[in-house]
């Protein structure tokens, strides 16, 4: 029975060629070479650098803007620093009232031992008033400041278009 099969006396049977996917002689192929990444390219914007040309007054690389050289101030500005400023005021004004508002509230609840005794629904009325009672308070302080800074606004762009017209009365 001998065929043209392999014989015991040639060892164990090789894996085949993956060149050519015939039992050949062991070696692989040498593999492909990889290919290589592209170079970097540099991407630069084309955009002016900000604040238009002047040098001066370009962004350091740091973000920080560099000292200004020039004394002048624009009255734009100031108008919005300013306003920036009221603003802060406003809002500063607006959470002070808010937390004596309710710190009153809480306080006049817990030193009145007499509210306990009246009972709504058969619920005290302190506790109405804690779970509710602060809500027409929140409502009614943003209305204040809504109102407040938009009339804030409109008289500072007023200022800034150089109509000043009749006074609303003074901002808070």
């Amino acid at each position: 029975m001998t065929g043209p099969g392999p014989s015991p006396d040639d060892g164990p049977p090789r894996p085949p060629d993956r060149a050519s996917g015939h039992p050949g002689d062991g070696r692989l192929p040498a593999p492909a070479p990889t290919p290589r990444p592209a170079p970097r390219v540099r991407v630069r914007s084309t955009d002016p650098p900000p604040g238009g040309t002047d040098p001066a007054r370009a962004v350091a690389p740091s973000g920080t803007p560099p000292a200004r050289t020039d004394d002048a101030d624009d009255g734009a500005s100031h108008y919005t620093r300013g306003l920036v400023r009221a603003q802060l005021r406003l809002g500063l004004a607006c959470v002070v009232s808010f937390l004596a508002v309710v710190a009153l509230l809480t306080l006049t609840m817990s030193a009145v031992p007499a509210l306990d005794q009246v009972v709504v629904l058969g619920v005290p009325l302190p506790w109405l008033v804690h779970a509710y009672g602060f809500y027409p308070v929140i409502v009614a302080f943003g209305v204040v400041f809504a109102v407040t800074a938009a009339r804030n606004e409109r008289r500072y762009a007023a200022l800034a278009d150089g109509a000043a017209g009749p006074d609303d009365g003074g901002a808070p």
